[in-house]
Formats: structure tokens, C-alpha cells, sequence
């Protein structure tokens, strides 16, 4: 079963510049951690994909998940996990905090799913780390010259740049 993930923001401003690098990096790692549970299985059948819609609100205290949504022509089932963009943007490491709010909520998902998360659990910090020390994750400048004077691409960018190869 392949674990997917793909960013989708609704609220305006309350949005994270990651990469689609980012997104590839969080499939191919995540997919290799998490295998279909008996309980997924008995209630969907064969999975195909597992999907996680990144995105955010302002005004949250912690994540809010939607979902699931059961695909039956494609047997996807997709989640979208709303981060709480104004408590993660409070941090001077708002990235590592956003990628510390994604993967709790992937793994609230997996328990939901019945899915043993323990693979992820203790590969978290080591990928959480990578991330943050890759500057392919942050995305590139917009061509619109304000997007990128933004509060957000200001500290992401800081961010990136402070822990490049760390």
C-alpha cells in the first residue's frame, strides 16, 4: 500500500511553502514503514493508496482531520490533516513544528485505521531531521514577487538556510 501525500490549502494565508520534493521524500519514507491492517483490510478491501492532504487553519489549537474518503474505482482513501498554522508560526522552528503536527497526525490516522504505526515512531526524528536539513523541501520563490515577502516564506526560508546540512 503506498502512503501518499499532497498539500492542499483552502484558507487564505494559511499555507507552508514545501516542495514537491518534500511530498515525494514523505511517500517513498512513509510508504516504506506502514503495511494494510486486518482492520483496513476487512473494511475497504486491497488498498491501493493511502492519501494525506496537507493543510492548515489559523485558529486551530492542534490538527484537525477530515476524512476518510473511500475511493471505490481507485481503492484510494484519503485524509486531510489541517495543521494549526498560527500555533506553528509562533515558533522560530515552524517547519520542524509543522512536520511535528503532520506526522502525529498521520499517526492518529493509522490508529484510526488500526494500522501499527511503531516503524514510524522511531524513524520520526531521523526523517523529521532530514527534512529540515534539506533546503529541496522549502519551495522555491513564486514569481509573484509578494508571496514571497510573506511572514511564512520569511521564517521557512530562515529556517532552511540556518539548518542547511545539519
Amino acid at each position: 500500500m503506498k502512503v501518499a501525500f499532497s498539500q492542499v490549502y483552502i484558507e487564505v494565508g494559511a499555507n507552508f511553502p514545501f516542495s514537491v520534493h518534500f511530498q515525494r521524500v514523505l511517500t517513498k519514507e512513509v510508504s516504506a514503514l506502514v503495511q494494510p491492517s486486518p482492520q483496513l483490510i476487512e473494511s475497504y478491501g486491497v488498498v491501493s493508496q493511502l492519501v494525506f492532504n496537507l493543510s492548515a487553519k489559523h485558529q486551530l489549537e492542534d490538527n484537525d482531520i477530515r476524512g476518510p474518503s473511500f475511493f471505490k474505482r481507485t481503492k484510494d482513501i484519503e485524509f486531510t490533516v489541517f495543521l494549526p498554522f498560527d500555533a506553528i508560526m509562533t515558533r522560530v522552528d515552524a517547519p520542524r513544528q509543522a512536520l511535528i503536527f503532520l506526522l502525529k497526525g498521520v499517526c492518529d490516522v493509522l490508529d484510526m485505521l488500526g494500522i501499527d504505526k511503531a516503524k514510524l515512531l522511531d524513524r520520526q526524528q531521523s526523517l523529521i531531521d532530514a527534512v529540515c536539513s534539506d533546503p529541496t523541501m522549502l519551495d522555491k520563490p513564486s514569481w509573484n514577487a509578494a508571496e514571497n515577502k510573506t511572514l511564512v516564506r520569511k521564517v521557512f526560508t530562515e529556517f532552511f538556510a540556518m539548518n542547511k546540512g545539519v
